[in-house]
């Protein structure tokens, strides 16, 4: 995965060279052209592909379409991308004017002003952008009325008609790039690209596009920790559960009153559905509903956060994260032996393993390559304990992710991987066993051997198909 200090170093080569070309200017022999190092025709090339190249590797950074054109570091790489465009396109228009102005000395400095200027400028660029953290790559808005739903079924024809569209456009932007160089004949070409875009039929957005909102790709900016997410609880309670249920099944002790019965907020809640959006209609119907739970008092924005975090980690619990995205690990305070961290988050780049301390359990297998984190409510830990979190919310959080109560927590494990996300868990009972909701655990997501070879096999496998998904939460 690009990281950004290789995004930005993809923004500065370019400048950096058209500098250096800039730096060596000089005019040819026969004065019938204007060149700075590279002929000015060579140096339009460099910038064009450069640009485009910003524009892919963005791509890739901000993990697509939403978050290029929706957080700060995707801003920032298409104003890179701009800036060399443009830089392209007036080396390409100097050359083009250069036979009848190139002995002019002012022309000359005039273009090497003009390049050099656009060069600073994507260099500071590429500062920025080494210098964003994670958190730029969080999507603060959606420009769009609709987004692409990969889940959307788009017949045959549609596709070809936007196939067709698409490539008489750019025919007709091609066109009228050569207009804008061209000593004759402009009208012809501007008369063409004008016909090409009129005869361009578009498909309706409706038929390949689904309706969105500025707050679509947009996720839960707060830390995904166990006092957030039991505030997230009690907001529930206090806002939601007399009609959506307790334990959000739908069976609240108001739902038989209401026109509509109110929905299941299990794991089908998250199914193809984007966490900006839920939060956008949490926020909406919250507010219209809210009134005959909690009068005159609607939720903040991050207090719907809290409440979608809690129903996420509680559907995990139930359904143990099948049919829903990836959770990230609860995060908990620690006290490690060697004080090498405070939090949960602390120890990301190594795989954790979160047991639940049981007096009476049987020696665990150990791995090397792992550290454990034992939860202990306040009581004395295993000696084989890396870290200890002996706080009553972070043994009440962990229940949640084992759809357990509290009291039956003891013995439970749960398998972090390098990233922060909770990727396996294994619940106490007669016959216990690692699951998950991917392969992790075996093609059947179930891996019965809890010896040390399987928690080695297990390790092996989280590493093999880690979850590249950017960590856009605050830190504290």
């Amino acid at each position: 995965m690009v990281s950004n200090a290789g995004l930005a170093l993809a923004v500065a080569l370019a400048p950096a060279s058209m500098l250096a070309c800039l730096a060596a200017a000089r005019r040819r022999a026969d004065g019938q052209a204007i060149t700075a190092g590279l002929p000015l025709p060579v140096l339009a090339a460099l910038a064009l592909a450069a640009a485009i190249g910003v524009v892919a590797l963005g791509w890739q950074r901000t993990q697509g379409a939403p978050g290029l054109l929706g957080s700060r570091l995707g801003h920032l790489a298409l104003a890179a991308a701009a800036l060399l465009l443009l830089a392209g396109l007036a080396a390409a228009w100097l050359h083009s004017r250069a036979p009848e102005r190139a002995a002019r000395a002012e022309w000359r400095r005039a273009g090497a002003t003009l390049l050099g200027t656009m060069a600073l400028l994507a260099a500071l660029l590429a500062v920025a952008i080494a210098w964003q953290s994670d958190e730029a790559l969080a999507i603060a808005h959606w420009p769009f009325a609709w987004r692409y739903d990969a889940d959307l079924p788009v017949s045959g024809h549609t596709w070809r008609r936007l196939w067709l569209a698409l490539g008489l456009t750019l025919v007709a932007l091609a066109l009228l790039t050569a207009a804008l160089f061209a000593r004759r004949g402009r009208l012809v070409l501007l008369t063409a690209a004008a016909g090409l875009l009129a005869s361009a039929s578009w498909p309706a957005p409706r038929l390949l596009l689904t309706e969105a909102t500025h707050t679509s790709y947009q996720r839960s900016p707060l830390v995904f920790s166990d006092d957030n997410l039991l505030r997230g609880a009690r907001l529930y309670q206090a806002h939601c559960a007399a009609c959506h249920g307790v334990r959000a099944d739908g069976r609240g002790v108001l739902a038989a009153a209401l026109p509509a019965w109110p929905s299941v907020l299990g794991a089908a809640l998250f199914d193809n559905r984007l966490e900006g959006e839920l939060h956008a209609r949490l926020a909406r119907e919250g507010a219209a509903h809210g009134g005959a739970v909690a009068p005159g008092k609607a939720l903040s924005p991050d207090q719907v956060w809290l409440v979608l975090d809690y129903l996420r980690v509680q559907a995990y619990g139930v359904s143990g994260g099948a049919g829903m995205p990836a959770i990230p690990a609860p995060v908990v305070a620690l006290a490690c032996r060697d004080g090498r961290a405070v939090t949960l988050s602390e120890l990301r780049g190594l795989p954790v393993r979160v047991a639940a301390f049981r007096p009476d359990a049987p020696p665990e297998p150990l791995d090397p390559r792992l550290l454990t984190v034992a939860l202990t409510r306040g009581g004395t830990p295993a000696a084989e304990a890396d870290c200890v979190a002996a706080s009553e919310a972070a043994w009440e959080a962990y229940a949640l992710a084992a759809g357990v109560a509290p009291a039956d927590l003891a013995g439970a494990q749960f398998m972090v991987d390098r990233r922060g996300w909770l990727r396996a868990r294994r619940l106490p009972g007669a016959a216990p066993a690692w699951t998950s909701a991917d392969n992790v655990c075996g093609p059947g997501g179930r891996m019965e051997n809890t010896s040390a070879q399987g928690l080695g096999a297990l390790l092996q496998a989280m590493d093999r198909s880690p979850i590249d998904i950017p960590d856009t939460r605050r830190r504290h």
